[in-house]
């Protein structure tokens, strides 16, 4: 569950295709300590799972329903700056 207010914003470091999906790297906030892998984070109002993490950065798989439904795509995604929510 989310409250709807951004929380911080960060950069999308690199975009990276997998096969028809598409990884993402977003700089990670220093506030959020406390993520773990399989925590849902709201990055611009969509509910992701973090895949892996460290004190550098995020990183989260966007499957091809989920690059239809937002219009995601590598080219916009490449150094966007994206609002970012933890999940209560």
């Amino acid at each position: 569950m989310f409250t709807g207010l951004v929380e911080t914003q960060s950069q999308v470091l690199s975009v990276s295709p997998e096969g028809e999906n598409i990884r993402i790297l977003v700089e990670a906030p220093s506030t959020f300590d406390d993520i773990g892998r399989g925590d849902s984070i709201c990055v611009n109002g969509v509910c992701l799972t973090v895949e892996e993490w460290d004190s550098s950065h995020l990183s989260f798989v966007l499957a091809p329903e989920t690059l239809r439904v937002t219009g995601w795509t590598e080219q916009n995604l490449q150094n966007a700056v994206v609002n970012l929510e933890r999940s209560l």
